[in-house]
């Protein structure tokens, strides 16, 4: 079964690398916030009710942090690049798809 533990672990040293994204628990749950460090505030929070939830927004930040990390939105990406952050991100939702599947 997924949990939300098991996806924090899945996804431990990328958010240890992006300091744009962070998840808090809550007194609701776990939460996705992104912090904006030209405006220092957070720009956005997403409420995570379930594992697949964080999973798939964790998913998006790490594909985002991955074509910024390419280009440093200064040019498109090849198709190379777009390729390699696909089979990276896929690999993640991999390994959130084994762990859901343990019992």
């Amino acid at each position: 079964m997924l949990t939300h533990e098991k996806v924090l672990e899945i996804f431990k040293d990328y958010l240890r690398e992006d300091t744009e994204y962070e998840v808090v628990l809550t007194s609701r749950g776990y939460t996705l916030m992104e912090w904006e460090s030209k405006g220092e505030e957070w720009s956005d929070a997403r409420f995570c009710k379930t594992p697949e939830v964080l999973a798939e927004a964790l998913l998006d930040a790490y594909e985002g942090y991955l074509e910024y990390k390419a280009a440093y939105g200064r040019r498109d990406l090849t198709p190379q690049e777009e390729q390699g952050i696909q089979e990276k991100r896929a690999a993640l939702a991999e390994k959130c798809r084994k762990a859901g599947e343990e019992i």
